[in-house]
């Protein structure tokens, strides 16, 4: 039995081509499926569903759907603080949809369970969640007043004899 103790160029050529186009395939699945996973949130929120499916157009529109402005993208680039930009990206997201820090957590670190939960489940979205963040400090001219809960006056007494019986 003649075992070969090298292989010939074409061989090798031949493996580097399958494994790239495994690599290809790969690529095209993860964008699908997370294409598919954010086509609800995309829906919900008013935006096109065929957004999702297009790479760095997705991420603007996440962050327009949160109310965070397109320079985001590029403060997500830099090493370790884009980390946290992401993060507070997500949470102005699950903000956005009425959800809390314990849906962000979920979403950080188990996206695959919490975004098609964020989709295609019973949330509702209720606008980017950054621009209401201020909304109890007095806004400026020009911008929409929201009205403040007024609560009766109390009756109060200094005296507490003349407050009534006590029960």
């Amino acid at each position: 039995m003649h075992i070969p103790l090298s292989y010939g160029p074409t061989s090798s050529a031949a493996a580097l081509n399958g494994l790239f186009l495994l690599l290809v395939i790969e690529v095209i699945v993860i964008f699908g499926v997370s294409g598919l996973l954010y086509m609800g949130i995309f829906r919900k929120a008013g935006q096109p569903a065929w957004a999702a499916f297009i790479p760095v157009y997705n991420n603007l529109k996440i962050l327009e759907i949160a109310g965070r402005p397109w320079y985001w993208l590029l403060l997500m680039l830099i090493p370790f603080a884009g980390i946290y930009f992401a993060i507070v990206a997500l949470h102005d997201l699950s903000k956005s949809f009425g959800k809390g820090a314990g849906y962000t957590v979920g979403l950080v670190l188990l996206p695959i369970v919490f975004v098609p939960m964020l989709s295609y489940g019973a949330s509702r979205y209720f606008g980017p969640a950054a621009l209401q963040q201020f909304a109890a400090y007095p806004q400026p001219y020009g911008y929409p007043q929201y009205p403040q809960e007024q609560y009766p006056p109390q009756p109060y007494n200094r005296n507490p004899d003349q407050n009534g019986p006590r029960s």
